[in-house]
């Protein structure tokens, strides 16, 4: 009887996919407000959710600092030399 030799192992690349441990807890939570959609897609779209949030926040940011008191005070005194709004 031929033994058939086996195959080489195979090294795993780089995986896209990885696992998350969470309690029992939050496996429940997510269950109840992904509705009816898949884990994986609920936890991506919460990501990327948070990656807008996040880029928004800092663009907020950067805009607050750059809208000092000075060009606040210009920005009222044009509006009060050309009332656009009073037509």
């Amino acid at each position: 009887m031929k033994v058939a030799a086996k195959s080489p192992k195979k090294r795993r690349t780089a995986s896209t996919r990885a696992t998350l441990t969470l309690s029992a807890e939050s496996y429940r939570k997510i269950d109840e407000l992904r509705g009816e959609k898949a884990r994986s897609v609920w936890v991506q779209d919460l990501i990327e959710r948070e990656e807008r949030v996040r880029a928004r926040r800092s663009f907020a940011e950067t805009l607050a600092e750059q809208y000092t008191p000075e060009v606040c005070r210009e920005t009222l005194s044009v509006h009060d030399e050309f009332p656009i709004h009073e037509l």
